[in-house]
C-alpha cells in the first residue's frame, strides 16, 4: 500500500492528466518556433523538422508534476517505471515490437502490389541498429509521459477505449504543427492521424496487459522504425493504408480480455 507524503492529498499522487497535457502544450511552443526557423533533416522516407526534438517534453512535464507532488523519490519511481516490474508475459512485449513492423510490411505489400511504391527501403539496413537505440531512446522519454504519467488516472476515469481516444487525439494534435512545417498535406496527415489514435488504443491495451510502461515503449520505438523504412512513406496513400491496418490491429488487440482489463503492478 502506497502512503502519501505527509501535506500531500491523496488525490496528488495519482497523477493530474489534465495538468499534464497543458504542461506539454506549454512546453511545447518554442520547439514549435524552432521548427519554423530551421531546416528539417531527412530520416529514410520521412523529414523531420527541429521541432520534432521536444519528445523529451512528455517525461519532462510528467517529472515536473511528479516532484511536485512527492519530490525526488516520486521521480525516480516514475523513471523507473521505464522497466516493467514486475514483468507482462513475454507474448506481450513481442506482440508490442512485431505489430508496427508487420503493419509495415504488409503496407509495402499491399503498395507493390497496386505498383505505387518503390521495392527498396527507405534507409540503410546497416543503421538499423543505431537507428533502433535512438528511437527506443526518444519513446522512452515519450511514454513516460504518456503511459507511465497520464494513462493510468485517465483508465480510471474513460476505460480503455475512452483513454485511447482522448490520449490518441491528443499526441496525435501534438504533432500537427512538426507535420505541417515540413509541408505534408491534409490528406497525408488525414492518414497518418488515423493511425496515430489507433497505435495509441493499442499501447493502452498493451499497458492493461503488462500492466507498466516498456511494452508501450517497445511499440512506440517500432513505430518510428517502421516508417523510417518504409519507401515513399511521404505520399498520401501510404500513411492512410498504414492507418486502416492500425485501425485493424487496435480493433484486434482490444478485443482480447487481457488489454480490456487494467492490470496493476506492485
Amino acid at each position: 500500500m502506497n502512503i502519501p507524503a505527509i501535506g500531500t492529498p491523496a488525490r496528488d499522487r495519482t497523477g493530474h492528466p489534465a495538468r499534464f497535457l497543458v504542461l506539454v502544450a506549454a512546453l511545447s511552443v518554442p520547439f514549435y518556433v524552432l521548427g519554423a526557423v530551421s531546416p528539417a533533416v531527412r530520416v529514410g522516407a520521412v523529414e523531420l523538422p527541429a521541432s520534432a526534438i521536444m519528445f523529451v517534453l512528455p517525461g519532462l512535464a510528467a517529472a515536473i508534476l511528479a516532484h511536485r507532488a512527492g519530490g525526488r523519490a516520486a521521480v525516480a519511481a516514475l523513471l523507473s517505471r521505464v522497466v516493467d516490474r514486475p514483468a507482462g508475459r513475454a507474448r506481450w512485449y513481442v506482440a508490442a515490437a512485431l505489430l508496427p513492423a508487420v503493419i509495415g510490411a504488409l503496407t509495402w505489400t499491399l503498395g507493390r502490389l497496386a505498383g505505387g511504391m518503390g521495392s527498396a527501403p527507405a534507409t540503410p539496413l546497416a543503421v538499423l541498429p543505431l537507428l533502433f537505440a535512438a528511437a527506443l531512446v526518444a519513446a522512452a522519454c515519450e511514454e513516460l509521459g504518456w503511459t507511465g504519467y497520464a494513462c493510468d488516472p485517465m483508465l480510471r476515469r474513460f476505460g480503455t477505449m475512452g483513454t485511447g481516444l482522448l490520449l490518441g487525439t491528443f499526441w496525435g494534435g501534438w504533432h500537427l504543427v512538426p507535420l505541417l512545417q515540413v509541408g505534408h498535406g491534409a490528406a497525408w496527415i488525414g492518414g497518418w492521424f488515423l493511425g496515430t489514435v489507433a497505435a495509441r488504443m493499442i499501447m493502452v491495451g498493451l499497458r492493461n496487459a503488462t500492466g507498466g510502461v516498456s511494452a508501450a515503449i517497445l511499440t512506440h520505438a517500432m513505430l518510428n522504425v517502421t516508417v523510417a523504412y518504409v519507401p515513399d512513406y511521404d505520399q498520401p496513400a501510404v500513411p492512410f493504408v498504414s492507418g486502416l491496418l492500425t485501425v485493424v490491429a487496435a480493433v484486434g488487440v482490444l478485443r482480447l480480455r487481457a488489454c480490456r482489463t487494467t492490470r496493476r503492478t506492485g
